[in-house]
C-alpha cells in the first residue's frame, strides 16, 4: 500500500510539474547589460530552463519577427514598435511598459570634457556616433534634441549613423568617434576617463520602453513567466541600478 502510494504521488507530481522550457527573446542593444542581471536572477528559481537572448535594434528585431523569426518574448526600447505587431496580429495582447530609457551624450576621449550639447561644435569633435533615428528609439531621441536646440543643421556632417545604440557606444569607446549619443545604462560610471551628460528630458519625447509576448510564444509558460518577472518589482529595483526610470 505504501509502494502504491509513492508511486501515485509521483505521478501526480509529474502530472502538474511544467517541463523545462527553452525560449527565444529578442532585447533593444540598450538592455545588454541589464538584461544579464535580470536573467541571471530569474534562472535562480528555474534552473532548468534556458533563455536565449539576442540584441539588435528595436526595428530590426521587430523586422525580424514580421518575417517569421521564432521570436517568443520582444523587449524593446520603444512602444511604437511592439505595438505595430499586436496592431498586425502579430501579438495576442498589447505591450507593457516596463521602463523609461534616460539618453546621454558621452565621450570616452579624456582631452574632451563633455559639459552640454553645445561641446559638440567644438572643432576638435568631428565624429558623432547617433543609432540610426530610423531603427532605434534612443537615435530618434538624440535626432530630437539636437532639433529642439537648433544644432541639427550646425552639426549634421559630423554624425555618424550607427546600426544600434550598442555599435553607436562602440564607435565613441574605440575613438572612430569622438562623443556620441547612448544610454544611461550602457555607461561606465567607474571609469573615470570617460566624461558624459544626461540630456535634458524636456528636449525629447519619453522613452518608453515595452515589451511583447508573440504569436510564436504565447502558449509558451516560460515565456509567460519571464514576461512576468520583467515586470516585477524584483526587476525593476535592477532597471533602477542601471539608471532607468520605472514606475511603482
Amino acid at each position: 500500500m505504501r509502494k502504491l502510494f509513492v508511486i501515485s504521488f509521483l505521478l501526480i507530481g509529474l502530472l502538474f510539474a511544467r517541463e523545462n522550457g527553452e525560449i527565444n527573446v529578442a532585447a533593444a542593444a540598450n538592455l545588454a547589460y541589464v538584461m544579464g542581471d535580470i536573467q541571471k536572477e530569474f534562472l535562480t528559481t528555474h534552473p532548468n530552463d534556458k533563455i536565449n537572448i539576442s540584441y539588435s535594434s528595436s526595428g530590426k528585431a521587430y523586422a525580424q519577427i514580421t518575417q517569421g523569426a521564432p521570436i517568443d518574448l520582444f523587449i524593446s526600447a520603444d512602444r511604437e514598435f511592439p505595438h505595430k505587431l499586436y496592431t498586425q496580429g502579430k501579438a495576442p495582447q498589447k505591450e507593457r511598459v516596463y521602463a523609461q530609457g534616460v539618453l546621454v551624450l558621452w565621450s570616452a576621449n579624456p582631452k574632451i570634457k563633455i559639459t552640454s550639447l553645445q561641446t559638440l561644435t567644438l572643432p576638435s569633435i568631428t565624429h558623432i556616433a547617433i543609432p540610426n533615428p530610423a531603427l532605434a528609439p534612443y537615435g530618434y531621441a538624440a535626432k530630437e534634441a539636437l532639433e529642439k536646440t537648433g544644432l541639427g543643421q550646425k552639426i549634421h556632417t559630423k554624425l555618424i549613423n550607427a546600426t544600434s545604440i550598442s555599435q553607436a557606444h562602440q564607435f565613441v569607446a574605440t575613438g572612430s568617434a569622438e562623443a556620441g549619443f547612448g544610454a544611461l545604462s550602457l555607461i561606465d560610471k567607474q571609469d573615470k576617463k570617460i566624461s558624459y551628460i544626461i540630456i535634458d528630458k524636456s528636449l525629447y519625447s519619453p522613452i518608453e520602453q515595452a515589451l511583447i509576448l508573440t504569436n510564436h510564444g504565447k502558449d509558451k509558460e516560460l515565456a509567460k513567466e519571464f514576461e512576468a518577472f520583467i515586470l516585477s518589482p524584483k526587476a525593476k529595483k535592477i532597471f533602477e541600478k542601471y539608471g532607468y526610470i520605472v514606475n511603482e
